[in-house]
């Protein structure tokens, strides 16, 4: 009763109940699941953060059916709704938070996952069961945190943790300084980033994407995709796409179209975005960023860290960030944005000049120096290398 009333003078009284509900939870899977059910060694449990067939998760779980291996693959899914059709057919779904979903997580001999997602809901591992963690940021300028409750649920996942991927001494020594200083490295680059470096199947994404969010043959595209704000505010969001458009026309020649792709914490804003003009198109929906990044011409974030992907590309990205100061103080940056081979714009009128005065060649040298100095060894191998690690866990030839 005393938290309870703490809680309630300080204002805190979901995240009270919510943590009394995790504690229930996390009993309630030690009794039914925890003791009695039995692990089968051929299962694998994915989970991403927006519970979508996305992320490194996907293109592990692709190299898993392009070898038509005996695994059983179990994905988390969006609790509302039917299967979505992105997964395919050999991918059984189980919906997220429900007690179907702790027994397959139970069950599993690896779990896989791109964040804090499989301790999320206190489900205990056992001993013989393997956590692989590939994260979801690459080389992220972005301090890793957040509130109290996710930083109890941080210690948690690190207790868990088996394997991590990494794709860069940064993120090593990023990893070893926060959540996860005594755990195995797999150095192997993220299998996300494979195809942006194997370009082989960029012109068949290229036709899906086209497809799918309805853009006309020969257009070049530029993609505005900024991170969430802590404190939700979307005043930065300002951006005058017709304007950057019409400056990348006059740069780059072509005809360009912009895709909006608003983070998924900032869903009720994207479904705001303006799609009556044909030349900017609300690509919030398209849940797999990589395959975007792989076929756009030009990237626009802020602080997000799909710009240390889309930089294996070699094509220009610049960034777009009014709030640099307050966002440096309230999240913080491992390292400075100018020591980026990015160039900054924090209004409109300096977002245009810096499309009019880019110059290519010297971006280009220091994107080099950028990933050297960050100790960056992607090869486009990586799922690959997962997939040997799985093979191994679970006695496959």
């Amino acid at each position: 009763m005393r938290k309870l009333k703490k809680a309630l003078v300080q204002g805190t009284l979901l995240l009270y109940i919510r943590k009394k509900l995790d504690q229930i939870i996390g009993k309630i899977s030690k009794r039914l699941f925890y003791s009695h059910n039995k692990i089968q060694n051929n299962k694998v449990f994915f989970m991403t953060y927006n519970n979508q067939y996305c992320d490194n998760e996907k293109y592990i779980a692709e190299e898993i059916l392009r070898q038509e291996l005996p695994v059983d693959l179990v994905w988390a899914q969006p609790k509302k709704g039917k299967k979505p059709r992105s997964f395919p057919e050999e991918v059984r779904t189980v919906k997220r938070g429900t007690f179907d979903m702790f027994e397959e997580q139970a069950t599993a001999k690896i779990w896989i996952d791109n964040a804090l997602n499989c301790v999320w809901f206190n489900i205990p591992k056992k001993k013989s069961q393997v956590y692989i963690n590939t994260w979801h940021g690459s080389m992220g300028i972005k301090r890793l945190g957040g509130n109290d409750d996710w930083m109890k649920k941080a210690q948690r996942c690190k207790k868990a943790t088996n394997y991590c991927t990494t794709n860069s001494q940064f993120e090593e020594d990023i990893f070893r300084s926060t959540f996860w200083p005594e755990n195995e490295f797999m150095k192997i680059g993220h299998p996300r980033n494979d195809i942006l470096i194997n370009k082989e199947k960029h012109d068949e994404i290229r036709d899906k994407v086209f497809e799918e969010l309805g853009i006309p043959e020969g257009k070049k595209l530029a993609l505005y995709a900024p991170t969430f704000r802590d404190d939700g505010d979307l005043t930065c969001f300002d951006l005058d796409y017709e304007a950057m458009r019409q400056a990348l026309e006059e740069k780059f020649g072509g005809e360009w179209v912009v895709l909006v792709r608003l983070h998924f914490k900032n869903k009720k804003s994207a479904s705001k975005i303006d799609t009556d003009d044909t030349n900017i198109i609300n690509a919030s929906g398209y849940f797999d960023m990589q395959e975007l990044m792989a076929v756009v011409d030009l990237g626009i974030t802020d602080y997000s860290s799909w710009a240390y992907d889309y930089i294996l590309t070699g094509r220009p990205l610049l960034i777009y960030a009014t709030d640099i100061e307050k966002y440096n103080t309230d999240r913080g940056f491992y390292y400075s944005l100018e020591t980026t081979p990015f160039p900054i714009a924090t209004n409109n009128e300096e977002m245009i000049k810096n499309i009019q005065e880019f110059d290519n060649n010297l971006y280009l040298e220091n994107v080099k120096k950028f990933l050297e100095e960050k100790g960056c060894y992607e090869t486009g191998q990586a799922a690959k290398l997962v997939v040997d690690k799985i093979k191994e866990i679970v006695g496959i030839d």
